[in-house]
């Protein structure tokens, strides 16, 4: 079970998330004001799939209208499928260890690419 609270650094700024939510599989949690919301569910089927995701909320300026503040929201998230047999449990470690490694280097530029648009 993952620890309550758990904190996500953006910037140089942590925000605590406390648990708001728990089921068998599953566990939600978020800030105070929630603008972040922290999910972790687990599915079992013909494979297994474990993801993390992480949902941002904020009011902004309307694009039309900036004397009017709407609602703008983002998420990212992580998503690991893996057949329920076959590939053991530190191959998806390595697996995923390496896939976070690339993402973020040692100057997150693929990430920057990624979030560019770039293939």
């Amino acid at each position: 079970m993952f620890e309550d609270p758990q904190t996500v650094t953006i910037g140089a700024f942590p925000n605590t998330l406390n648990r708001t939510g728990m089921g068998i599989d599953s566990g939600v949690f978020k800030t105070a004001d929630a603008s972040y919301s922290l999910s972790i569910s687990h599915a079992y089927n013909k494979r297994t799939r474990r993801s993390a995701r992480l949902d941002y909320k904020v009011l902004a300026p309307d694009v039309m209208d900036s004397s009017l503040n709407v609602p703008y929201n983002m998420a990212i998230y992580t998503v690991v499928d893996v057949p329920n047999v076959g590939i053991s449990l530190a191959d998806q470690t390595a697996i995923s260890i390496g896939y976070i490694n690339w993402l973020e280097d040692s100057t997150f530029a693929n990430l920057a690419l990624l979030l560019n648009g770039e293939a």
